[in-house]
């Protein structure tokens, strides 16, 4: 008779050929199952034999190659999944490519690999790893940008995308496989990418094979990527479709044809946890533990939600957040699972997507490394969609997400669309081209369902790097009532053209709390209201903004925010904006549509500091006729060392007298 656990444990590995009873084959033994597949076979027969007991997937080290997704449903459920001893257990959305040998390409030396499925059409791939790093595509020209002259929509109107566009006929050469070249470019907070579908050189149309989704009337610079001609420079590969070569120049003289590991994604993605809540058949307690992810599919196009497929078209961007892309593992229907201290790594879109029907699910203590979109999604049913679709209750604490956004630049750390009651804490964000943590998903005062939500602890810093404008550290959109912002370290944030900000409450963003929050470096201003109603922001510290430090552009006829016990500390940049254009800013604050008091304010150089750009509102003084700023001050808040970041107060700081309240930064961020 089997012991307890011997029923209630299966053993995979990446060769096993046993019944999965067994971690290793023996005499008696037959040893472990071929792969997560197979074990969860197995598990849906055992569910199905009345077995109730939770169960276990020990998986012995090595990498795990799926050439399909694991499909996880009902009536699965209660299955944990980790490694069977401490050798690292890695699932590849890949194929190893091996045989490569010393070559020329493109007049450079290299190495070479023939690969008979790219040439038969049964195989491609837009993205290559080598050792554990992304190989560089290839970019044209090798720096900056070009320019159009023209074309096809002549529109202002922002989704007003065209198919094509003229180019300077100097601009293109010609190029071989044109058709695997790709057109890129960044504008507003989107970037868009789509394959080159044609080019007439005697007029120098360009056309894209997925339409903008954004207006390009304006003037775009753009590049044009994976281009034969260009490969030239080290850590770069370029794939010939037609030949059925792969080409790859190595990074240095270490790097030789025996002992580089390359990897090419063949899956999209890798787990697919899909239950049926509108049958009321969830998928539950399905709990990852210890595993490493890596190497899914980067490409992506952006579909309409035009439901008829005759007039649906494909576009080059998602508008906002690359917020219609799956991740490596995705919920669907999903309750009471968890992912824990997993990598997930060298991936195509999102980590984790967390979708429609799915409550108290946990990510903790992973860490998301070299994305090509964002790390972690959530996105449930809207105000108008039925009760099984809400997703509500997830618990994201305690993750590293660094270098995402690879592929597709727009991509948000963590991006919270229509959910509720979720908590996102101690996670550390960085080294990202857009917004952090980005939450609400209905633009104005339209119906939500998001509220709730707490944002705390979290250190999210060095964002946008000048890519990509409208962004920032927290970013919040429409009505989201009892979601709290507190406790965050939000630092260096630099946009392209405008909107590098630490905290944006965006189009119609209400009954929010955003205190003590510590903001500095920002390209634009620390904190920015585009519009909305009944907001606070209370006990924060602001310093350092390019523009502004504070700013509420739309004037509406109500209680925009709260500005009370902030300490702000500028560097020559004025304390308030007001308004998208003259005269608005004094019905701001005569209209008492922003009320602010008890604040400390000081300037670096140790002057005055410049309340509004606005005669009659450059002073403390002036402004406080109008009821504005009352209470406030204006003295040194005493910091520990603000010119290296250090916004400790001293004890006899004044900002105390103002009833400002200490804010504790040893806890934010990853706990150890």
């Amino acid at each position: 008779m089997r012991k307890y656990n011997e029923i209630t444990t299966l053993y995979v590995s990446p060769d096993g050929t046993g019944n999965g009873y067994s971690p290793y084959k023996t005499e008696v033994e037959s040893g472990p199952l071929p792969g997560l597949q197979a074990a969860f076979n197995v598990v849906e027969q055992m569910r199905g034999g009345g077995l109730l007991q939770p169960l276990t997937i020990r998986m012995l080290g090595g990498t795990y190659f799926m050439s399909s997704p694991l499909i996880i449903s009902n009536p699965v459920y209660s299955v944990s999944i980790e490694p069977y001893n401490d050798t690292p257990v890695v699932i590849s959305g890949s194929r190893k490519i091996t045989g490569f040998t010393p070559s020329i390409f493109n007049g450079v030396l290299c190495y070479a690999v023939y690969i008979e499925d790219v040439k038969n059409d049964k195989w491609s791939f837009t993205d290559l790893y080598v050792n554990n790093l992304r190989a560089s595509i290839t970019r044209y020209p090798d720096k900056g940008y070009l320019h159009k002259l023209d074309e096809e929509v002549h529109s202002s109107e922002l989704f007003a995308g065209s198919k094509w566009f003229t180019a300077k006929k100097e601009d293109i050469p010609d190029f071989k496989n044109l058709n695997d070249c790709i057109v890129s470019f960044c504008h507003y907070w989107i970037d868009e990418h789509s394959p080159i579908e044609s080019y007439d050189r005697d007029t120098g149309r360009l056309t894209m094979k997925y339409r903008s989704r954004f207006q390009i009337h304006s003037d775009i610079e753009y590049y044009i990527e994976n281009v034969a001609e260009q490969f030239k420079n080290p850590g770069q590969w370029y794939l010939d479709r037609p030949s059925g070569m792969l080409y790859y120049i190595p990074r240095n003289e270490e790097e030789k044809p025996e002992n580089i590991d390359v990897y090419a994604p063949s899956a999209s993605y890798l787990v697919d946890v899909k239950g049926h809540p509108e049958n009321e058949r969830k998928v539950k307690n399905i709990h990852f533990r210890g595993l490493t992810f890596a190497y899914t599919k980067g490409d992506y196009k952006s579909i309409s939600g035009v439901q008829s497929e005759k007039e649906r078209e494909i576009f080059a961007s998602d508008a906002q957040g690359v917020s219609n892309a799956d991740g490596v593992i995705n919920f669907t229907g999903a309750e009471g699972c968890s992912i824990e201290k997993c990598k997930i790594r060298n991936y195509g879109l999102h980590g984790i997507t967390v979708n429609e029907g799915c409550s108290n699910i946990k990510i903790t203590k992973c860490s998301f490394y070299d994305g090509g979109a964002g790390g972690i999604k959530i996105n449930g049913g809207s105000a108008y969609s039925p009760k099984h679709t809400l997703t509500f209750g997830n618990t994201i604490t305690d993750n590293f997400i660094s270098k995402c956004g690879r592929r597709h630049f727009a991509a948000c750390g963590i991006l919270a669309m229509n959910t509720f009651g979720n908590t996102i804490s101690h996670n550390e964000i960085s080294n990202l081209f857009y917004t952090g943590i980005s939450c609400g998903w209905v633009w104005g005062y339209t119906p939500s369902v998001t509220r709730d939500n707490t944002i705390s602890y979290n250190h999210i810093h060095d964002l946008g790097q000048g890519l990509l404008s409208d962004m920032g550290g927290v970013y919040l959109l429409g009505a989201q009532p009892g979601t709290v912002v507190s406790n965050n370290l939000i630092h260096d944030i630099k946009s392209r053209e405008y909107g590098g900000w630490a905290l944006y409450t965006d189009e119609g963003s209400a009954g929010i709390m955003l205190e003590n929050n510590i903001c500095y470096n920002t390209s634009d201003n620390c904190y920015h209201q585009h519009y909305g109603t009944c907001n606070t922001v209370l006990n924060n510290i602001f310093a350092f903004s390019g523009k502004e430090v504070l700013r509420v552009s739309r004037f509406e006829r109500h209680l925009s925010i709260l500005f009370e016990n902030n300490i702000i500390y500028t560097d020559g940049s004025p304390v308030y904006g007001f308004g998208y254009g003259a005269g608005t800013r004094e019905n701001h604050i005569t209209a008492k549509t922003v009320v602010s008091g008890n604040n400390l304010l000081f300037s670096a150089d140790g002057k005055e500091p410049t309340l509004m750009a606005l005669e009659g509102f450059r002073s403390l003084a002036e402004v406080q006729r109008y009821g504005f700023e009352e209470g406030s001050r204006i003295c040194d808040p005493c910091f520990a060392d603000a010119g290296n970041y250090d916004f400790t107060l001293n004890e006899n700081s004044p900002a105390f007298e103002l009833g400002f309240k200490k804010i504790d930064m040893s806890r934010v961020g990853v706990r150890k």
